[in-house]
This record gives structure tokens, C-alpha cells and sequence, in this order.
């Protein structure tokens, strides 16, 4: 009977210290592929186990976010600390795996899953959000971004026939979300560095007008035009005024100019929520990467999704921008 007794006890005593060790949030990660160096990819495991496992800590005790400065940058703390101001997440998975990437600056591994949670007093639902991270040649954390589609990404890795060079695809990929992420942490510096002098932004809105041969549905699409800083001036006008800003971005297709290298045309679909506005539409970059390490968008529009949502009718796939309606 004793004997019983101190197995029950045991088995008790080890059931408290699982449920411990669960609802301390400690992740553990590992590396499958990709690193041919065995002592840098236990460091790099490490490191994401460690930025996880902080992140499980800060969300829980609704705190700041403790980082070990050996794992990451001051600027890839910067980065996480800008979205931590405007939402909370965490990682609720105990045990991830995943492959790594190699990257022209480093590696990278994605698909890191994240629950949003909203911050005190905001009434939005949690909300799943998947994470790229990247790193140096030496497994030090340099970058955190919330992610495409992992079947985004897939599709436009995977389509040689636009652009063959794989390590460009990924390089449009990579500014494509930071550029999402910027709008999610609200990071005016970047924008304002990511947008060329004399970059044409162009915004379509809804309108009524008399139904006639031109107009059948009586509604049309009219566009305002704005210089960079007359964009990014209203942009900062609505980050001050919205609580939280969840961006995400979706139907990516990125196409080369058939003249100009290094010139490229993104188009996605845009989901735009925050507690005083939301919306939906087509947005369409040209992107140009002469300068490698710092490229520059020429061109933004935004298209309306629908012309008249209650009754079905969507933007006329041809009258979606492309590279052909401008000239650089």
C-alpha cells in the first residue's frame, strides 16, 4: 500500500511539474535542414528558444519584453518592441521544428506561429499570425517580421518564369514584409526611407454617378494622387489616431519589367483593420532594387476590392494597375 502510495505521489508530483513547466511558456526550437555547421545550429535553436520563451513571459505577466542581448540586435529588439506597443503576442506551441533558409546576408526560418492578443481594453479577437526570422552568418537574431502566406511565399519562390534568379525572389519577399510588418508597428523611419523622393501614391474610392452606358452600376472608382510626403503625413495622422493597426497582405504576384532591371511590379490584396477603420483592397508597388541594400518603391496604388460589395460586384480585374499603366 505505502508502495502505491508513493507512485500516486510521484506520479502527482511529476504531472505538477509538466503543468509548471507549461504555464512558464518555455518554447523549445529546432533546426531539421540547413545548417551544415552543427555548433552554429544549436546556437541558432538556441537563440529562438530563448526570444520565444521571453516573449511567453512578457505576454503573460503583461510586461516589456526581457531579451537576452547575446541572441539578438538592439535593432531586431527595436523591431519587436515597435509591435509590442501596438499588440501583444505569444507562441503556444511547446516544440517547434522547422528548416532553415540561407539568405545573401545570413539564414532565416519562417513559419514561426504567433497568437495576437489584443492589449487592455481593446475589443478585437485574438488572431493567428505566422513569423520569419533572420540572422547573421553567426546565428545572431538581425531581423523579426510577421509573415506572407506560407502558400504565398511557396508560389512566388517556386515561379521561375517571372523571375529566375531564386535569391531576388527572396529578396522581394523579405522587403514585401517588412514592409507589412512597418505598417503593423507603425514605423514611420522605414517608410519614409523605403519610398523614393518622387514616389507617386495613388488612392481609389467609391463614387455615385448617374448609371449610363459608361457607368452601368452607377458607381465608379475616382483617384487622388499624393506626393510621398503628403502620403506618409496623413499615414502618420492615422497611426496617431488608431489603438492598433493589423495589416495583412495576400494574392501576391510579382512580375520583372520587361525593360528594366533590377525593376519589379507586386501586386497583392490588402486587409486593413483598426478600432476606427477597416477596409479592403488591391495594392500594387514598383519596386526598384538597383541598390540592393536599400531599395526603393516608386509607384503605390490602391484599389477598392469592391465596387458594390452588397450585391457581389468586384473591381474589373483589368483595370487593376500594372507596370504598362506607368512610365519610369
Amino acid at each position: 500500500m505505502k508502495t502505491i502510495s508513493k507512485i500516486i505521489l510521484l506520479s502527482l508530483t511529476v504531472m505538477a511539474f509538466v503543468v509548471k513547466a507549461n504555464a512558464a511558456g518555455d518554447v523549445k526550437f529546432s533546426i531539421n535542414d540547413g545548417v551544415a555547421s552543427a555548433e552554429l545550429k544549436t546556437q541558432m535553436e538556441k537563440h529562438v528558444s530563448s526570444l520565444l520563451s521571453a516573449l511567453n513571459a512578457a505576454q503573460r505577466e503583461n510586461r516589456d519584453i526581457r531579451y537576452d542581448a547575446s541572441v539578438i540586435t538592439t535593432e531586431a529588439q527595436q523591431q519587436i518592441d515597435m509591435l509590442w506597443m501596438n499588440v501583444h503576442f505569444f507562441c503556444e506551441e511547446s516544440d517547434i521544428v522547422e528548416r532553415c533558409l540561407t539568405t545573401s546576408n545570413g539564414y532565416q526560418v519562417r513559419n514561426i506561429p504567433l497568437v495576437l492578443t489584443p492589449l487592455a481594453g481593446e475589443k478585437i479577437d485574438e488572431d493567428y499570425q505566422e513569423a520569419v526570422i533572420n540572422f547573421d552568418k553567426k546565428g545572431t537574431i538581425v531581423s523579426f517580421f510577421f509573415t506572407i502566406g506560407m502558400n504565398m511565399y511557396a508560389k512566388v519562390m517556386q515561379n521561375k518564369s517571372e523571375i529566375s534568379d531564386i535569391r531576388r525572389r527572396m529578396q522581394i519577399l523579405d522587403y514585401v514584409e517588412h514592409f507589412r510588418t512597418a505598417y503593423n508597428m507603425k514605423d514611420m523611419p522605414f517608410l519614409q526611407q523605403v519610398f523614393s523622393d518622387d514616389a507617386l501614391i495613388i488612392t481609389g474610392r467609391v463614387v455615385k454617378v448617374e448609371k449610363s452606358d459608361l457607368f452601368p452600376q452607377g458607381n465608379k472608382v475616382l483617384y487622388k494622387k499624393q506626393t510621398k510626403q503628403q502620403y506618409l503625413t496623413n499615414l502618420g495622422n492615422a497611426f496617431k489616431a488608431a489603438k492598433y493597426i493589423k495589416v495583412n497582405f495576400d494574392d501576391i504576384k510579382v512580375v520583372a519589367h520587361p525593360t528594366k532591371a533590377n525593376v519589379y511590379g507586386v501586386t497583392l490584396h490588402q486587409e486593413w483593420n483598426t478600432n476606427r477603420y477597416s477596409d479592403e483592397g488591391i495594392v500594387f508597388m514598383i519596386w526598384d532594387f538597383t541598390n540592393e541594400d536599400a531599395p526603393k518603391i516608386h509607384v503605390r496604388t490602391w484599389q477598392p476590392d469592391w465596387i458594390d460589395k452588397d450585391k457581389g460586384q468586384r473591381l474589373n480585374p483589368n483595370d487593376v494597375f500594372t507596370l504598362s499603366d506607368f512610365v519610369l
